[in-house]
């Protein structure tokens, strides 16, 4: 009887620590800026309109941001997607290299990237000016405007608003939504997953 005691005091006890564990570091989750240093997998849909033309493509992304010391921060992201249309099929492949300044809640980037469409190569130049806030302990709400430099196109503004939710400890589930007006009118939308380090 008393072994029984034992071992049930010992399991409590347990769960306990591990609770009182993981309520504080929510608790200091919660206290942190958002963390510039991240690996995301994502799939990628897009919704794009060239001259007329409607194509939706969708595939994968991945993205790798890096914190430089207490300011600084260096993203890369990759994408590859595919789709059809009339019967004939076609590839989008992006690539982006950039840098960024960032505060408590604000962020500044600049990012040269490099979209292939079927073998049809084009560079573009972003500068983004945002904001990424934790509304608690497990949610983190960011938007942002970007200015975008399309090779042969209008230079056109952009938006974007995401969510981010902590499942515990460094894995996150992340959802985007982000729109580029002018002769390409482009959304686009993500949704996977975020480890921090």
């Amino acid at each position: 009887m008393n072994i029984k005691i034992l071992s049930m005091a010992c399991v409590l006890g347990s769960t306990a620590s591990w609770a009182l564990a993981d309520e504080e570091n929510e608790h200091e989750h919660g206290n942190q800026s958002p963390s510039y240093s991240y690996l995301e997998i994502s799939s990628i849909g897009y919704d794009m309109d060239f001259g007329g033309i409607d194509v939706e493509p969708d595939g994968y992304k991945m993205k790798l941001s890096l914190s430089l010391g207490d300011s600084l921060f260096g993203v890369i992201d990759r994408s590859n997607s595919d789709g059809n249309f009339s019967g004939a099929s076609y590839d989008l492949d992006t690539e982006g290299y950039g840098f960024g300044l960032r505060g408590d809640s604000w962020f500044a980037s600049y990012t040269y990237n490099t979209w292939e469409l079927s073998n049809n190569e084009f560079d573009v130049d972003t500068i983004r000016l945002g904001f990424r806030n934790n509304w608690t302990d497990r949610l983190e709400f960011n938007a942002s405007y970007s200015w975008n430099n399309i090779e042969d196109a209008d230079n056109d503004d952009g938006f974007q608003v995401g969510f981010l939710y902590r499942l515990g400890g460094n894995f996150h589930l992340v959802a985007e939504y982000e729109t580029i007006g002018g002769d390409l009118d482009i959304d686009t939308l993500t949704a996977g997953i975020r480890v921090t380090f």
